[in-house]
């Protein structure tokens, strides 16, 4: 039977050795490279040295000596007679037998040869070289495409298009492949970057079983980082450099110079690559021993499970028997015109295959980039599968692209003509199109060519894996789905040639499916393009949920730490948005991690975290409704400034006395806020209100000691005085002074004659009580009436105006901790319901003071509001916000603020996308046809901007077995079945009511407990 060579088709030579009729079985075969059908080659065999053939002339000797040498002085052998010679006269002399001095070592040439399986020849850092060429690769940086306007994505894509276009004259091999997210290493960071950690308590989770239940249930993802890498040409080789390759190990001991002297010679022209293709718009850095170990396991192992370590040290260098860690242990077969090749190798000790299928790109209908299309090679990260590209460019020179654009342009032309003038017909719209395309470049052609309009050909290559060869096809069958009708993929039957294409080095497999097109339409393909947002050292979020999974971690205070940036964080959603979720998983996290948190939630949900067996000895809840009178004082509310906390200033003393000079100045704007805020609006609005409570104010100072009510006994003294509006102020005053909830303000007095402050300065409910030393603190008000946001002051209730003051001051109060705690702890402060602390004036000015002092206290603070309009009135929060998540938004106007907010493009369509995050299940979504009854448990999704440039829509994820219980927890959605109901009366158990009999039914009704039940006839009147 005739057998198909490695291409899988007929006829053609195949560039490795011809299979044997019968396999040698002296001959050791590493199964790599074996042909269709079943026959083995051995490209990697072990080649003897070449010597002399033994002769059958025993005096032959088999090792002749080299001239010169020792072996070539005469020797006799010991004990031999010589024989007489007659012409001397003399007779035979019996002389000593001489030793001799034996055969020439064998010595290196003993040494079998190695051929290698591939056609790389060795690989010095970043440059690898074949018998023909030196190529230098590169790894390519991640480039956002999510959430950028379609004027930045353009530049994008002309950056790109530059660096390819001063490649000139050279081929270019692109490939893409994926890693598995670190997440040992991920977990290593995380550990390291958790100082002063909670220690374990019994009977919760510990410290280890937190951090192993984070890496199960990130390992049980799958997900993967897309790494993409760029070789391209430097120089070709000659037979000069391919001799100084083989006889390197000789020549590294006698001439170490001459060894290098291929590099060293490239040294200007590598340096020349290395600055273009590290340009803006491909960023690419030389590929470290670690990167280029990686690109060969993936790439001659193309479709096996990746390595779960790679070796590889600094420096490193591979020759040619090095290589052979790459090839060896993996094998590729295929059968003649099998639909895909077999790829065996191992993982660790065990074998593993996996059947790979090679897609190449067809024909390619005109894209819309970024208009109205993704980036074309980017389109593929969509599958839940990983897919591997290879795409050999060549980018031509100027000259090479001048002429066969002129016989473009003439074939188009003539076309054109043919219809007009030969048919009298209108020319096909896709001719029409060709012709302005024509028109185009022409006008590039006569101002000359630039990089930007540069011609290349080139092929693409796509290569999906499966465990065996249904699943392999089924998802090269997802592929082709995921792409046409635009792009056509074709499906090749020589699998085992375009498979091997994806190795570095190795030559094509056809020059079937060349694909011709400018620089511009290579960019457009945005390989690079990712979701890459976050950090790789914080705390587990969830994952990206665009075009690219992605796990999303973050630090909330690396922005402090490192970039030297505001800690202020905005949390935007409306309701069921999933605030509250977000907040509560960030608290808990990072609370493990070793950070101080102080939380004000005025509907209490975020209290079950102070319950949780691991949080509980560290934590406390405080209920402000319900806490003794004057801890919501407003004159103690806010810290004052602590000496220590100047000492690095220039000149700490003077830094220390402007700080309390400035909270004094904060207690009196607080007090006169909050007092303005208790009157009706028709007297707080009168302008002679206002400056009776502001001598007021100014009279009983801004000291810490102070409170409210000799605010209101300074009034009285100033009614006393003449001052008539000052008695009306302070009877309102009074009177909202007897509110139950109003005396959280007013403080009891002391009457300890022992106390040396005075009855004046004795307040008692202290607000200090928060400054001991706890981890974690949830301030509550349920029970607290707050107004509809959004309505005017003027429609608000006596009841509500007090709570919104009562807000503003609990606000206040979380900020103790961060001015009175070491200012290197790392602390948090979460606000709820901050879109009333806008309408405040001391509010907006906590909000400011909170995002200005974030980075010299290291404070992440986290401001939830409904609406982002909220919070952007505030001065300066736009400029001042570091992170910002976005929930579903629905109303047209927040959601472009919203936008604004994270510091996105508006009006390009990213409005309506801020609808659509967390879809709401929709009735019938069960399947049974009456709608579906079950609570909305999918995870929440958000925009999430880190900061530092990165915007991407994520998935909140808290599904991890170890986490079950914080689920629980952070569960806010109402259940009747869980509520604890009174036990029911003890009685006779409760009977379902039967159902009603039909009307002529005149049977007996059923007994009860065996008495018979009366049922009155029909048309009686019982």
């Amino acid at each position: 039977m005739r057998r198909g060579g490695p291409d899988g088709g007929w006829g053609r030579r195949s560039p490795w050795p011809e299979p044997r009729d019968s396999p040698d079985p002296t001959v050791p075969d590493d199964g790599w490279g074996t042909f269709p059908g079943g026959f083995a080659a051995a490209p990697a065999e072990v080649v003897p040295v070449d010597r002399p053939a033994a002769s059958d002339d025993p005096s032959a000797d088999p090792d002749p000596p080299t001239p010169g040498s020792a072996a070539t002085e005469p020797t006799e052998p010991v004990g031999r007679t010589e024989p007489a010679d007659p012409s001397s006269g003399t007779t035979g002399v019996r002389r000593p037998r001489r030793t001799r001095r034996g055969r020439a070592l064998a010595g290196a040439a003993a040494t079998p040869g190695y051929r290698s399986a591939i056609a790389l020849r060795s690989i010095d850092g970043n440059i690898a070289r074949t018998g023909s060429t030196v190529t230098a690769w590169y790894r390519l940086a991640a480039q956002p495409w999510s959430f950028r306007s379609d004027p930045q994505r353009e530049a994008l894509i002309r950056r790109i298009a530059n660096q390819l276009g001063e490649l000139q004259g050279r081929w270019v091999h692109l490939r893409v492949t994926s890693r598995p997210f670190p997440v040992a290493r991920w977990a290593e960071a995380f550990d390291h970057n958790s100082p002063g950690r909670l220690p374990d308590v019994p009977g919760g989770l510990s410290w280890e079983d937190f951090v192993t239940g984070e890496q199960e249930h990130l390992m049980g993802l799958s997900m993967a980082d897309k790494e993409v890498f760029l070789g391209v040409e430097v120089s070709g080789r000659s037979v000069v450099d391919r001799w100084l390759e083989s006889a390197a190990p000789v020549l590294h001991r006698v001439l170490p110079s001459a060894a290098s002297a291929e590099l060293t010679a490239l040294e200007t022209e590598i340096a020349h690559v290395d600055a273009l293709v590290g340009g803006p718009g491909l960023d690419g850095v030389p590929c470290s021993p670690e990167d280029m170990a990686w690109l060969m396991h993936r790439s001659c192992a193309l479709g096996l499970p990746a390595p779960q370590h790679v070796h590889a040290a600094t420096g490193a260098m591979w020759e040619s028997e090095d290589l052979a860690a790459f090839t060896d242990g993996v094998a590729m077969h295929q059968e003649p015109y099998a639909p895909t090749v077999q790829v065996e190798g191992r993982q660790g000790l065990h074998p593993v295959s996996r059947h790979v299928a090679v897609l190449s790109v067809g024909l390619m209908d005109s894209l819309r980039i970024p208009e109205a299309d993704d980036p074309w090679m980017q389109r593929s990260d969509r599958l839940p599968f990983p897919v591997e590209w290879s795409a050999r460019i060549y980018v031509r020179r100027p000259e090479e692209v001048s002429g066969e654009l002129q016989r473009q342009m003439g074939k188009v032309r003539s076309q054109i003509r043919h219809y007009t003038h030969d048919h009298d017909l209108d020319p096909p719209m896709s001719l029409e199109r060709q012709a302005d395309r024509v028109l185009q470049i022409e006008d590039e052609l006569s101002g000359g060519l630039t990089q930007l309009n540069t011609r290349v050909y080139g092929w693409w290559r796509v290569a999906v894996a499966g465990r065996d060869e249904s699943e392999a096809l089924t998802r090269a069958q997802q592929l082709l789905d995921l792409y046409r009708p635009r792009v056509a993929l074709e499906h090749p039957e020589a699998q085992y040639a375009y498979a091997r294409e994806f190795i570095p080095g190795e030559p094509l497999a056809s020059t079937a499916y060349r694909r011709r097109g400018s620089v511009t339409w290579v960019a457009a393909g945005v390989p690079a393009a990712s979701a890459s947002v976050g950090d790789r050292r914080g705390v587990l979020l969830g994952e990206t949920c665009t075009a690219t999974r992605r796990p999303v971690a973050w630090d909330p205070w690396m922005a402090q730490e490192v970039r030297r940036a505001s800690g202020l964080t905005a949390v935007v959603g409306g309701l069921g948005s999933g605030k509250s979720f977000l907040t509560g998983l960030m608290v808990y996290k990072t609370l493990r991690a070793g950070a101080r948190w102080t939380v004000l939630d005025p509907s209490g949900p975020l209290a079950a975290l102070t319950r949780l067996p691991e949080l509980a000895p560290f934590s406390r809840h405080i209920h402000l409704l319900g806490a003794d009178p004057g801890i919501l004082n407003p004159y103690r509310v806010v810290a004052e400034p602590r000496r220590e906390h100047f000492l690095d200033e220039d000149d700490p003393e003077k830094a220390w006395r402007r700080e309390r000079s400035l909270a004094a100045a904060t207690r009196r704007r607080l007090v006169l806020d909050v007092l303005t805020g208790l009157l009706p609006y028709d007297v707080a609005r009168l302008p002679h209100t206002r400056i009776v409570l502001l001598r007021a104010v100014r009279e009983v100072g801004g000291g810490q000691h102070r409170d409210p009510g000799q605010v209101i006994a300074t009034l009285r003294r100033h009614a006393r005085e003449g001052e008539e509006h000052a008695d009306v102020v302070a009877d309102f005053l009074e009177e909202r002074r007897e509110l139950p909830q109003a005396a959280l303000l007013f403080p009891e007095r002391t009457h300890d004659p022992e106390d040396p402050r005075g009855p004046d300065e004795g307040p008692i409910g202290d607000p200090g009580v928060l400054d001991e030393d706890y981890r974690l603190t949830v301030l509550t008000m349920q029970g607290m009436s707050l107004p509809r946001p959004g309505s005017p002051r003027e429609e608000w209730t006596d009841g509500e105006s007090l709570a919104v003051e009562l807000l503003n001051l609990a606000s206040w109060l979380t900020q103790r901790t961060v001015y009175t705690a070491d200012r290197d702890l790392r602390k948090g402060v979460a606000l709820d319901e901050t879109h009333f602390l806008s309408q405040i004036p001391t509010g907006k000015v906590l909000i400011d003071r909170l995002a200005r002092d974030s980075r010299k206290f290291n404070v992440r603070a986290l401001f939830a509001s409904q609406l982002a309009g909220d919070l952007l009135r505030v001065p300066g929060f736009a400029s001042l916000v570091d992170a910002v998540f976005v929930g579903r938004t629905d109303d047209a106007e927040a959601q472009a603020e919203a936008l604004r907010l994270l510091r996105v493009p508006t009006e390009v369509g990213y409005e309506e996308m801020l609808g659509t995050l967390s879809p709401r299940p929709t009735g019938g979504a069960s399947g049974r046809g009456d709608g579906d009854d079950r609570p909305d448990d999918t995870p929440r999704q958000f925009v999430f901007s880190d900061g530092h440039g990165g915007v991407e829509k994520i998935r909140v994820d808290l599904e991890g077995g170890h986490l079950g219980h914080l689920r629980t927890a952070l569960d806010t959605n109402p259940n009747a079945q869980r509520a604890h109901l009174p036990p029911a009366p003890a009685g006779p158990p409760p009977r379902t009511p039967a159902a009603r009999a039909p009307a002529d039914d005149r049977s007996p009704a059923p007994a009860e407990d065996g008495v018979p039940v009366h049922t009155p006839e029909r048309g009686g009147d019982g």
